[in-house]
């Protein structure tokens, strides 16, 4: 795992640990289904995206979010990687 994955994927966590507390983190992984693993529904995911730009500069506009099949904890980080390259070319 790559330096960024690691750092996206915690800041992943951070956020679902301050802000989504009735969110299942005992069986958070990067293969952890996001609703059926971690309870997380799409209001939820949708809240996940504004802390995690807020609260750790990770832009991702909201057309990507709603176009990807969002489906695993990793899904999130690939697309975070993704768009946090594009903007920095």
């Amino acid at each position: 795992m790559s330096d960024t994955n690691a750092r996206l994927l915690e800041a992943i966590a951070d956020v679902l640990r301050q802000h989504q507390p009735q969110a299942d983190l005992s069986r958070f992984a990067r293969d952890a289904r996001l609703n059926e693993d971690l309870a997380l529904d799409s209001i939820m995911l949708l809240q996940l995206f504004v802390h995690l730009e807020l609260e750790h500069g990770l832009t991702v506009p909201e057309d990507a979010v709603i176009g990807d099949d969002l489906q695993r904890v990793d899904d999130l980080v690939v697309l975070l990687e993704r768009w946090q390259e594009e903007l920095a070319s």
